[in-house]
């Protein structure tokens, strides 16, 4: 996908986002690349993982299952994301993050 399709996905994504449509959203994410979008004013979680993790919350009440698969997916693209990190510490808190993620997960 080109930068420009990734730069439109990332907008689409967040407009969804911000109008609450999160299982829209969760489809879309993979659009974002292989390292993902920033999110967050630190950008140490991708929005990707922030959508993902989101819409796990929103399921979470209501389809555990569901929501457990939303939270796999989030820390893997979290995971994928902190593969882009440009220094050790942006790294580490990246992966910290997908691990908070990761501790969601109903096994």
């Amino acid at each position: 996908m080109s930068e420009p399709d990734q730069l439109e996905a990332e907008r689409t994504i967040r407009e969804l986002r911000a109008a609450g449509r999160l299982a829209e959203a969760a489809r879309l994410v993979s659009r974002l690349g292989p390292y993902g979008a920033a999110d967050g004013p630190d950008a140490t979680t991708s929005l990707g993982a922030a959508v993902l993790e989101e819409y796990g919350d929103q399921l979470a009440a209501v389809d555990p299952a569901a929501a457990d698969a939303a939270y796999r997916d989030a820390a893997n693209d979290q995971r994928s994301f902190a593969g882009g990190a440009t220094s050790g510490g942006e790294g580490l808190a990246r992966i910290a993050e997908a691990d908070r993620i990761e501790a969601k997960r109903r096994r």
